[in-house]
């Protein structure tokens, strides 16, 4: 469980991945499969129905998203009152806003200038906006190179050069061509804090040789085997496209720096594989984005396949859908055995770490702050699919808002439980838009 907890992508499996040597593939895969197999019945569906039902599929995906909305707000309650509970309040806020500010720029930029209809260029441009990956790297080396440090010259000189590196990662491109630069000084700068606090016992960690535990290593082989053979597949089924290569090392390169549940992973997929044109925007916020959270079984599973399985339906067909959406379930699963089984052949020797302690303590307030961006994410877009029966963007905001306010009171107050408000508010805007795109407008 503690490996399991810490470890990214999906806590589940990564349970099923460590808990036995001989079973670890065939239960990770067992437990994975039925929710992207389920999923991708669903989309089969959706792709026979036409233009027309394609519509409403949209419609209903507005209250879906607003029901989104209210887990992501959940959650981030849930942590916040367990920050207060171990006496950690300031620094649980401190690092969420920093993780909003450096990670939303082009999401808060992108949401100002859909819902109030402004030019691109009537806003300033954005300084940061970094990806997960770079998000993730600056805590791990703000935690490494400080460790139990009260050093204030340190702390300005770990935030000084995390700046630096943000800034040539940002979307402005300062700095840029120095960035691998910096990120190699980053490394040498917070090893060398490691290596001399354990010298000089300032870390509590057991000065020892670091002992392997093969068995877990070779569990991964099996795993990285059936992963290659996945790929493969896809790509020789595909007639040798280069885009099954492509899902596979992206898939599991975004799933290692989901920490937190798939909830985050939406956030990531969106700038993996959205951002970089590999599937539309439109088949990821109305046929993927809330609709996953549905599905028994990890999140993150489901969200990979649904990401191939819009590539390979838009690519060739629905048979080439669904190959390769068992290739980005078979990708999530594969990232989710790299980080539980690495972790679990060293754990003897870092489970004493004040280090790891931290940045396990960290880890859910920087997801919490990208979640944020990915809640104005779902804003803008249920707004917009609500603005599309011939409304303003600012009405379909606020009838987002006012979805959003009696979801929370109907579960907080009436205690009506997810399923049901997740099947309410998909019927509600599917009903509602539909009529009033017929009838009215």
């Amino acid at each position: 469980m503690a490996v399991a907890s810490i470890s990214p992508a999906s806590l589940p499996v990564s349970i099923c991945a460590v808990w036995d040597s001989k079973f670890s593939l065939f239960s990770s895969y067992f437990y994975a499969l039925p929710g992207p197999i389920i999923y991708m019945i669903l989309l089969t569906g959706f792709s026979m129905i036409g233009e027309t039902g394609i519509k409403y599929i949209e419609y209903a995906s507005a209250g879906i998203l607003v029901f989104v909305l209210l887990v992501i707000f959940k959650f981030i309650k849930k942590n916040y009152i367990h920050s207060l509970e171990i006496g950690i309040k300031k620094q649980h806020i401190i690092i969420l806003c920093a993780s909003f500010l450096l990670y939303s720029g082009n999401t808060a930029r992108r949401f100002i200038t859909r819902i109030f209809a402004l030019n691109a260029n009537d806003l300033p441009g954005t300084v940061f906006a970094i990806q997960m990956f770079d998000l993730i790297f600056i805590l791990f080396f703000i935690v490494c190179f400080i460790g139990i440090s009260k050093s204030k010259i340190k702390f300005v000189l770990a935030l000084l050069i995390s700046g630096v590196y943000a800034l040539s990662r940002g979307r402005i491109e300062i700095l840029s061509s120095w960035s691998i630069y910096i990120l190699a000084v980053m490394l040498v700068m917070a090893v060398s804090s490691i290596i001399y606090d354990i010298a000089n016992k300032k870390d509590k960690t057991k000065k020892m040789e670091i002992k392997f535990d093969y068995k877990p290593l070779r569990n991964l082989l099996f795993f990285l085997m059936v992963g290659s053979v996945f790929a493969a597949t896809a790509f020789l089924l595909s007639g040798r496209d280069a885009n099954a290569w492509f899902l596979a090392f992206r898939g599991v390169v975004s799933s290692l720096t989901s920490f937190g549940g798939g909830e985050i992973y939406n956030a990531i997929a969106l700038e993996t594989f959205v951002e970089t044109g590999f599937i539309s925007e439109d088949f990821y916020m109305s046929r993927i984005l809330g609709i996953t959270g549905a599905m028994p079984g990890p999140i993150i599973c489901s969200i990979l396949a649904g990401v191939g399985f819009a590539y390979g339906s838009a690519a060739g067909s629905v048979a080439l859908g669904w190959v390769f959406g068992l290739l980005g379930c078979s990708m999530a699963i594969t990232a989710t055995a790299i980080g539980a089984l690495t972790l679990f052949s060293i754990f003897g020797y870092l489970k004493e770490s004040p280090r790891l302690k931290m940045i396990v303590m960290c880890i859910i307030p920087l997801v919490c702050g990208v979640l944020i961006s990915v809640s104005l994410t779902l804003l803008l877009r249920a707004s917009e699919v609500i603005a599309s029966i011939g409304i303003h963007p600012l009405i379909g905001l606020g009838t987002a808002v006012i979805m959003f306010f009696l979801m929370l009171f109907a579960n907080l107050r009436l205690k009506i439980n997810d399923i049901l408000l997740f099947i309410i508010g998909g019927l509600l805007t599917l009903v509602g838009l539909g009529l009033l795109s017929n009838f009215i407008f």
